[in-house]
């Protein structure tokens, strides 16, 4: 027989692709962020304190305190969602990720602020500030776009653009001009962030299909062999309660020599559909290989309530199945190993509900056997 079984229940993992990629591209784009966070947040808040000290500007010196707030939330959001994906694989981390989007924006919209204030009513190096810090955080939000690549171009959009507007604004017509150059910036700057966000993207959700594929049978969609032991090898070593069932249809050889491989797999798929139907939320439902299927329960129920299951798996499996127009029937023999104070060694633990099974389909009568 096969050796060790699956992971955790096949829970539409094409369909929860998409979400998977998302929480990816986030994280990458928040890895290594506190630093560049810290630092923009000293430059945009000091910097101001500094033109507003020199000039005894009161108003800048409003404008420095909004932007130490926004500073502030936007460095404890940072910090909250590397903690909570450390804690747990939860969504909540997806939620730290929106919050800090928004706060994200906020900040460029306080540095447009400044920058236009300066603009208006300062000259000279007060100007050269707004203008070098700009073009920083321009850079540095083109380098992260995994939150979004819309808010970033958003982001782009807004911090360029007060810039052309406070440069339109100057006296003299050569520096009306650099509004021009502010322009052509953010449309590179969005073409830019635009296509290595596709790639990126496109690089996630590929890396993403090669690891389902490794873990995922190709013909049912179940977890496979791989995934199974992996998962059951952890649940040994972590001396777990588990009930393990070995499932093998019976007559399956006949449907292959009389209607042909191909109706053989589509009973498969069916039987892999069947059994997803009547398995419970947190079990592992893998497909060994052949005609041989496990379920993995993290967790013991009452001997009633397996007998049950084992009956309702019956009762599904020998339905009859319509495959190019015929009706065809099959049988399934179960071995079922209940530990209740887990076991450490997972191949022994194969072994005795291999041989349940075997015992159960020697007997000719299908069923099912615990031990």
């Amino acid at each position: 027989m096969t050796p060790l079984l699956g992971t955790e229940r096949r829970t539409s993992h094409a369909s929860s692709t998409s979400d998977d990629a998302r929480e990816e591209l986030i994280a990458l784009a928040l890895d290594g962020y506190m630093p560049l966070v810290l630092v923009s947040a000293v430059c945009l808040v000091g910097a101001t304190a500094v033109v507003a000290a020199y000039y005894h500007d009161k108003w800048l010196w409003v404008l420095a305190g909004v932007s130490l707030l926004i500073a502030l939330l936007r460095i404890a959001a940072v910090a909250a969602f590397h903690v909570e994906t450390r804690r747990s694989r939860s969504r909540n981390d997806l939620l730290w990720a929106a919050a800090f989007t928004a706060i994200t924006v906020l900040f460029c919209c306080a540095m447009a602020a400044v920058t236009v204030y300066n603009f208006f009513f300062h000259e000279g190096a007060a100007q050269l500030l707004c203008v070098m810090g700009i073009f920083t955080l321009c850079s540095g939000i083109s380098a992260r776009m995994g939150l979004q690549p819309r808010v970033s171009q958003g982001c782009i959009v807004i911090l360029q653009g007060s810039l052309a507007c406070a440069l339109l604004c100057a006296h003299h017509p050569l520096v009306r001009l650099a509004a021009l150059l502010c322009l052509v910036t953010a449309i590179i700057y969005c073409i830019s962030i635009g296509n290595q966000f596709r790639v990126l993207d496109e690089q996630v959700r590929t890396r993403r299909r090669l690891r389902a594929l490794a873990n995922h049978d190709s013909l049912t969609g179940l977890p496979n062999r791989h995934q199974f032991e992996t998962t059951f090898s952890d649940l040994c070593l972590e001396q777990k309660p588990f009930t393990l069932w070995l499932l093998d249809l019976d007559d399956f050889k006949a449907v292959n020599d009389t209607y042909g491989h191909q109706a053989g797999d589509a009973v498969l798929k069916q039987v892999a559909r069947r059994l997803e139907c009547v398995v419970r939320t947190g079990d592992l439902l893998a497909r060994l290989g052949g005609d041989e299927f496990v379920i993995l329960q993290p967790a013991i129920h009452p001997r009633e309530a397996t007998m049950k299951l084992a009956a309702r798996i019956k009762e599904e499996i020998s339905s009859p199945y319509l495959i190019v127009g015929k009706k065809i029937r099959i049988g399934v023999s179960t071995g079922i190993k209940v530990a209740a104070s887990g076991e450490p060694n997972p191949y022994q633990v194969l072994r005795e509900v291999d041989r349940a099974l075997y015992r159960v389909k020697d007997s000719g009568t299908g069923g099912f056997e615990i031990v």
